[in-house]
């Protein structure tokens, strides 16, 4: 094969690497959706923000995902979403923003909603409370906050997957994000340390983080929030 030809085919291999030929697309799937190309800083949870649709759902679609190793120019099959499409939803950073943490008014009793699903919350971390759930100083707080001294390792309130791992929340500063059973959550913000990895599957009372004061924090504390298909739940309703 002559040189110009073996950089022609290069540049094909470059281009179906990151799907602007049309011959390099691969056919829909049965039940609609979307191709998408991962860029840099994609996770399957920024996906999943991204496009209106769940961690499970893009991992159930994708037999041979890894959710802790996605490639540039890898291509992953997006499953439609709630709202029948598989359309973005938002433009901007691929990475969740803290306005992806949607705040809606708590609905009921948590404990209760969890114990329907079989979910059953435990204290994430061995602390004193300093701030419940609801408005504070004029603003929503969406979770309660728990003082421990810096290092204090921090629980998984209950067993599930690490969806986001990371420190690009703004406010939130280190945080870990698990998702559970029955569209249920857990946000673990503030982390001196994160121990865990986005794909990760813990169970409950597993380590995953340590107490610090990263983001907007005066002082070292848990924030601790709970939600259900995104919405807020006050937490004490949800623990023992």
């Amino acid at each position: 094969m002559g040189r110009v030809a073996k950089l022609a085919l290069g540049a094909v291999v470059v281009l179906c690497a990151v799907a602007t030929l049309p011959s390099c697309s691969r056919g829909p799937r049965s039940g609609g959706g979307a191709w998408h190309v991962i860029r840099s800083g994609d996770t399957l949870w920024s996906l999943a923000q991204r496009y209106g649709t769940t961690v499970d759902a893009i991992d159930r679609a994708n037999d041979d995902l890894d959710p802790r190793s996605l490639r540039i120019g890898q291509k992953v099959w997006i499953p439609r979403g709630k709202g029948g499409s598989a359309r973005v939803a938002s433009r901007g950073t691929s990475r969740p923003h803290p306005a992806t943490l949607e705040r809606r008014p708590d609905d009921g009793d948590c404990g209760v909603q969890a114990r329907r699903d079989g979910i059953e919350f435990d204290w994430p971390v061995l602390g004193r409370l300093t701030s419940s759930y609801g408005g504070r100083n004029g603003r929503p707080h969406d979770g309660i906050d728990l003082v421990a001294d810096e290092g204090t390792p921090i629980h998984a309130a209950e067993a599930g997957r690490v969806v986001y791992e990371g420190d690009d929340l703004g406010d939130y500063g280190r945080v870990v994000i698990l998702k559970h059973e029955g569209r249920w959550a857990t946000v673990y913000a503030h982390n001196r340390k994160n121990l865990v990895d986005e794909g990760d599957f813990v169970e409950k009372g597993d380590v995953i983080a340590e107490v610090g004061d990263t983001g907007n924090a005066s002082a070292p504390h848990l924030h601790f929030e709970v939600r259900r298909s995104n919405s807020p739940k006050d937490p004490q309703s949800c623990l023992p």
